[in-house]
């Protein structure tokens, strides 16, 4: 599932205000500043403990956004895998 192509505002998606593109057409700041926003909906939306940053532009964040953890795509595919594993054996190491 992408989230970052979920909408988000003005006919944009999360990936046009948290990517690339919305950091070039932005800037830092206010770049910074929809990280944080998006992270905070984020976690609300899907109950989640936490979120992952991952991605080059992860490095641009001055502070990691309450609610999120730095991360890489491993990250995301030992996730995915350990949903579909039966419950007593998700907290093992994969």
């Amino acid at each position: 599932m992408e989230l970052a192509h979920l909408p988000y505002k003005h006919g944009r998606t999360y990936e046009d205000y948290v990517g690339l593109r919305g950091l070039k057409r932005l800037g830092k700041k206010k770049w910074r500043q929809n990280v944080f926003d998006v992270v905070k909906r984020l976690k609300a939306a899907l109950e989640a403990d936490y979120v992952i940053l991952g991605g080059g532009n992860a490095k641009v964040l001055k502070k990691i956004p309450p609610g999120a953890r730095l991360g890489n795509n491993a990250h995301a595919f030992r996730g995915g895998y350990r949903l579909w594993l039966d419950p007593a054996e998700r907290h093992k190491r994969i």
